[in-house]
């Protein structure tokens, strides 16, 4: 692996830190943070996951509690104010999550640790930043990874909430509408674009677009539902996965967590998109070849 790389990575993960602490008492969303780090905030969850060992919504949150804490045993301020500070919108949302990390809502945390303390037990080493060797993860598979260049693909599509693994919902729908139109060629591929990770967005909330590639972008579409929508042409690493689909979030660590940083490749603003090169009604799961992109310098 490249040391300088990795450095490169955990220096700009660094700058989200430095940033964090500074800013608890405003709101950190992942696009503001993936300016920090100059990252696409496409993948910066991602990245941020993987190097870290936890989300990026869980760091703010530890931090914000850890820290606040701090105040309650420093400082005789309104539990409510000091919940204001770390930008907690009503106080009891501030002591529904102070209980559930310390055991204890905060006014008898305050009361228990400020008879004769003037400072907070010192913190555990999970309170602080640790960034992961990659060697460390869980991550023990390899898998083929080729860097290509792709030309501009021209999509319809149709837009797909929550879970990931229902997109063939939309897939249906989609079919169904270029099927009944004939829009189907020998040439026609079948592509899913997904906006967020998984493990750190809430299911509720994940986007996603089910798609097949046309050959006319200027195609009149009679249906509401259905969009038209492109990947310009880009240099790509692609990563090609044969098995189920439940089974391709290893594959995706794989990339993320070690292939990229190792590749020294910067990632383009774009999200992550599937190519899917059989078709599950037809194939057995074991059998089902998926060929994941993210679009590179």
């Amino acid at each position: 692996m490249k040391a300088s790389t990795q450095q490169g990575y955990q220096q700009r993960l660094i700058k989200v830190v430095d940033y964090m602490y500074q800013h608890l008492d405003a709101p950190l969303d992942v696009n503001t943070l993936a300016d920090v780090a100059c990252m696409s905030p496409y993948h910066f969850h991602r990245i941020y996951r993987l190097m870290t060992g936890e989300t990026i919504n869980t760091t703010v949150r530890r931090l914000r509690l850890f820290l606040s804490a701090a105040e309650l045993i420093r400082t005789q301020a309104p539990i409510a104010e000091v919940a204001k500070k770390f930008n907690y919108s009503t106080l009891e949302a501030y002591s529904r999550a102070f209980a559930q990390l310390f055991n204890q809502p905060p006014s008898e945390y305050r009361q228990q640790n400020s008879q004769g303390n003037t400072t907070p037990e010192p913190l555990s080493p999970q309170s602080w930043m640790q960034f992961q060797p990659f060697y460390d993860q869980e991550i023990h598979l390899m898998y083929p990874v080729e860097v290509t260049e792709i030309p501009q693909l021209n999509f319809i599509g149709i837009k797909h909430h929550g879970d990931y693994m229902k997109i063939g919902q939309a897939f249906d729908k989609l079919c169904m509408y270029a099927g009944s139109r004939n829009l189907f060629t020998p040439q026609t591929r079948s592509f899913g674009i997904y906006y967020q990770d998984p493990k750190t967005v809430a299911t509720e909330d994940l986007e996603s677009m089910a798609c097949i590639t046309i050959d006319d972008p200027n195609l009149v579409l009679e249906d509401e539902q259905i969009q038209h929508l492109s990947i310009p042409a880009s240099k790509a690493a692609a990563l090609m996965f044969k098995g189920p689909y439940a089974e391709l979030e290893q594959p995706y660590a794989w990339l993320f967590g070690q292939w990229l940083p190792q590749s020294g490749r910067p990632l383009k603003d774009h999200p992550a998109f599937e190519e899917y090169l059989n078709n599950p009604q037809d194939t057995a799961p074991k059998d089902l070849l998926t060929r994941i992109y993210c679009l590179v310098e």
